[in-house]
């Protein structure tokens, strides 16, 4: 039976102190090199890898994501590889201050390696079918020109492909570990084009993602209400209000990349509470002959009502930035009904995230 996640009240009252201050134009972009101390010493041309394995946002939001949607699949073997990573991605960035780049590289493939053993190592195969899953949810999203908040969406579909053949041929044939390992390296390469694109002022954009990681599991919450639900379905949903609430947090101490980070994935996760992003539901969508009678109708009739209540809020209240949010998600929710109504699976995530913009505009 469905269980609602106990709710953060900090998290309410930090949604009342966002929209206090909301006012800013909305600047988004990306710098060449990351802002975190240690990174004035990264050698003149960008790489990739030790910047993965050194930046403390990426790294740190890369472990509490394995923790905390581990929970319930955690094991000692697991937490220990956890803590392995965490321990090589702190000798990584010692190794940075010293010059040794390729001593970098390697601590970070270990760290990478062991993360992967953990996802491998739980009590069973659902937090790295989840960990596939997520990163197919991103692949979807981008082939749905959903790219606004990625940083060179191209190179990352290109990266998620391969990662993604990698991990499913991989675990297909038994080999957890290898599929780990690659579909660690698609959140990680996934994470960094999500805060590079507003390195700009990742401040500005945390602002709109904490609430819409709020909203999204307050929707998810809402459709799933009073509802036979699964154990798997309910862990995911715990594991979208973790993230959500370490969004908040993430913000409130000035971990604006961080926020970013985990917010994103609170409000792709809420989605999976919903509805998976997986081979089944593929092939659910590919046979409709029509979506007004099929299970995706609620994803459909949930985001009209939101984008009518975004609407009216903005009729009763006009607001820039708020204007600018509208008109990308219903562009988004057009495209993704297009794409359900031709037997295109691609078209669940904007429409998901078109509801939960929408809502953030409502209020």
């Amino acid at each position: 039976m469905y269980k609602a996640p106990a709710t953060n009240s900090g998290a309410t009252g930090f949604l009342m102190f966002v929209f206090l201050l909301w006012g800013a134009i909305y600047v988004s972009g990306c710098t060449d090199s990351p802002t975190d101390l240690g990174f004035d010493d990264m050698p003149p041309t960008e790489d990739v890898e030790i910047e993965m394995a050194t930046d403390v946002d990426l790294t740190a939001a890369l472990i509490e994501d394995v923790t905390s949607s581990m929970s319930a699949n955690m094991t000692t073997a697991a937490a220990v590889e956890i803590s392995t990573a965490d321990s090589l991605f702190t000798q990584a960035r010692v190794e940075l201050t010293r010059g040794d780049y390729e001593r970098v590289r390697s601590l970070g493939n270990q760290a990478r390696d062991a993360l992967g053993r953990a996802l491998a190592k739980g009590r069973d195969r659902s937090t790295l079918d989840d960990f596939i899953d997520r990163a197919r949810d991103v692949r979807r999203l981008l082939a749905a020109g959903d790219t606004v908040d990625f940083d060179r969406p191209d190179d990352l579909a290109r990266d998620l492909d391969r990662f993604l053949e990698d991990a499913t041929d991989a675990r297909d044939r038994g080999d957890d570990v290898t599929a780990g390992q690659r579909i660690i390296d698609a959140h990680r390469r996934t994470d960094r084009s999500r805060v590079r694109r507003h390195d700009g002022d990742p401040e500005t954009h945390a602002k709109l993602v904490v609430v819409m990681a709020e909203k999204a599991v307050e929707l998810a919450n809402r459709l799933l209400e009073g509802t036979e639900i699964s154990e798997r379905q309910q862990h995911l949903l715990d594991t979208a209000a973790r993230l959500a609430a370490a969004s908040a947090e993430a913000y409130e101490n000035g971990h604006f990349r961080r926020a970013i980070i985990f917010g994103h994935k609170a409000v792709g996760v809420s989605l999976m509470a919903v509805i998976r992003p997986d081979d089944a539901t593929d092939d659910r969508i590919r046979a409709l002959t029509d979506v007004a009678n099929s299970e995706f109708q609620v994803l459909i009739d949930l985001a009209v009502t939101e984008l009518a209540a975004a609407r009216a809020a903005l009729d009763d209240n006009p607001n820039e930035y708020f204007e600018k949010l509208y008109t990308r998600a219903l562009a988004a929710f057009e495209t993704g009904v297009e794409h359900l109504e031709n037997g295109h699976p691609r078209g669940i995530q904007p429409i998901w995230r078109a509801a939960v913009v929408g809502a953030v505009i409502a209020g």
